[in-house]
């Protein structure tokens, strides 16, 4: 006998069941382009333009929905990275329509990771003795749900 598995119908629904229960780092990394002749290992160079590139990943399993945001930030000085994820626990298992997981990574979990994006970005450039950039405040309009390798441009 399989268990019936409860299906959501909107982004309230949703948002009421989904608690959150913790913020977890995949990265947290920084590299200074002085001293260095050769481009690192994403390609990345000393006189590129400056840009911040994000990510946004969100993964269901169990009772267990997590939305993962990773930015990466080139400057002329620099490269730094921040990978968060915001775990959310869900009373039971559930059924999640593409569309609503999609909103609720954008408007409910990005406001959650961005702050520890941006304290992330700008600790590793003052650990580097770098100038600290500043993503940009979050336009909920322009976030969305990416495929891995593409990226938008939010440095400021």
């Amino acid at each position: 006998m399989s268990a019936v598995v409860r299906e959501i119908s909107s982004l309230e629904e949703l948002q009421k069941l989904a608690e959150l229960l913790d913020i977890v780092y995949y990265e947290v990394s920084g590299r200074r382009f002085d001293g260095f002749d050769q481009p690192d290992d994403e390609g990345d160079t000393q006189d590129c333009r400056d840009r911040a590139d994000i990510q946004l990943m969100q993964r269901m399993e169990g009772t267990r929905l997590s939305v993962r945001t990773r930015a990466t930030v080139v400057t002329s000085e620099g490269r730094m990275v921040a990978d968060v994820a915001a775990v959310f626990r869900t009373p039971e298992p559930l059924s999640i329509p593409a569309p609503i997981a999609k909103h609720f990574a954008e408007v409910i979990a990005t406001p959650v990771t961005r702050p520890y994006l941006r304290e992330a970005i700008h600790q590793s450039a003052v650990r580097l003795g770098i100038a600290a950039p500043l993503l940009s405040v979050l336009d909920l309009e322009d976030v969305g749900l990416l495929p891995a390798g593409a990226g938008v441009t939010g440095l400021s």
